[in-house]
């Protein structure tokens, strides 16, 4: 029990909040109702369809495979949660400790560990619809895993280091003014990770129904869709370290922790704002569209963003005096 702690509070609460932002942005874009009954403004919402799913009657399909079927969203939601350890948001640490030299790669590996479950827990439900899902999310995110993590290591160069806390200290203006071009393709890259328009061809509901969760429900559709809207936090959270500074930001008066905190979450919500707007702009790309993208177009440019990156920290940081 002592693992519920304000860390873990705080990251369940942070996505609930981003889940109503991100309805609200959609909304605002797509001129229909947002939510506005639950609580001020619908801010409680999405823990009331949170909590809804967990009163409903939880059912299991007979011929699935049932370990899997069960345990693949609470792993999944675990370990999206589990990365967040090692993400500073108070200024110096991150939720529960400080992180240690490599921690960049290690949070990367578990996004991907995570969404392996979240293909299993497709591929363990039988329906022909949710093993279609499953396997295009197999394709998707082994198609831009590769380019995410390139493009993650152009700060790591301008820092020279693979720490997450090293590259918010090395920020002393934030990376995306260095180079703005690996910012931009990152977000692309991160859509796709996140399976969110252009790149939702895993859940494209004229052709999958509901995609992998379409025979979940009750309290596994809950963890699942908790899982999900972890997952695009912990995206977005891993932007605003890498090029916005993490929660680097002016302290006005007393408590820095609390001013860390919130100029951390002022940012994050500027990026979930970026990956709505792409989502609401753009129509779904087919996915032969989706994996040509990825090696024809993505993989080369993430490839010359890390050459940029090493031009710019070498000959540009000397030349106007910027020590990391």
């Amino acid at each position: 029990m002592c693992w519920f702690s304000p860390g873990f509070a705080f990251v369940l609460f942070l996505t609930l909040i981003c889940d109503w932002f991100e309805r609200k942005v959609e909304a605002r874009m797509q001129y229909r109702m947002d939510p506005t009954y639950t609580g001020p403004a619908g801010l409680l919402q999405p823990l009331a369809d949170f909590i809804k799913l967990l009163t409903k009657e939880d059912i299991v399909p007979l011929d699935s495979r049932h370990f899997i079927f069960m345990l693949a969203p609470i792993f999944a939601f675990t370990i999206f949660v589990f990365a967040f350890l090692f993400l500073p948001i108070t200024g110096t640490y991150g939720t529960i400790t400080s992180g240690f030299e490599g921690d960049l790669i290690l949070v990367l590996t578990l996004v991907t560990v995570a969404n392996f479950f979240l293909f299993l827990s497709g591929w363990a439900s039988i329906n022909p619809y949710c093993i279609i899902s499953a396997a295009r999310i197999l394709t998707q995110f082994l198609g831009y895993d590769l380019p995410l993590f390139l493009l993650a290591l152009a700060p790591a160069i301008l820092a020279s280091h693979i720490s997450f806390h090293a590259i918010v200290s090395s920020q002393s203006f934030p990376f995306l003014i260095s180079v703005p071009w690996a910012f931009v393709l990152f977000i692309f890259a991160l859509q796709a990770e996140l399976e969110k328009d252009p790149f939702d061809v895993p859940n494209a509901e004229s052709e999958l129904v509901g995609g992998y969760e379409t025979e979940y429900s009750g309290r596994r559709l809950a963890f699942l869709k908790l899982a999900k809207d972890v997952q695009i936090v912990l995206g977005a959270a891993i932007t605003v370290e890498l090029f916005l500074g993490g929660p680097n930001g002016p302290v006005f008066f007393g408590m820095p922790a609390l001013w860390h905190t919130i100029w951390f979450i002022i940012k994050l919500l500027f990026v979930i704002f970026i990956s709505e707007y792409l989502t609401c702009v753009f129509a779904r790309l087919r996915i032969d569209q989706v994996l040509a993208d990825t090696w024809r177009v993505l993989l080369p440019l993430a490839l010359l963003s890390l050459l940029g990156a090493v031009a710019v920290k070498l000959w540009v940081y000397p030349l106007i005096g910027v020590v990391v």
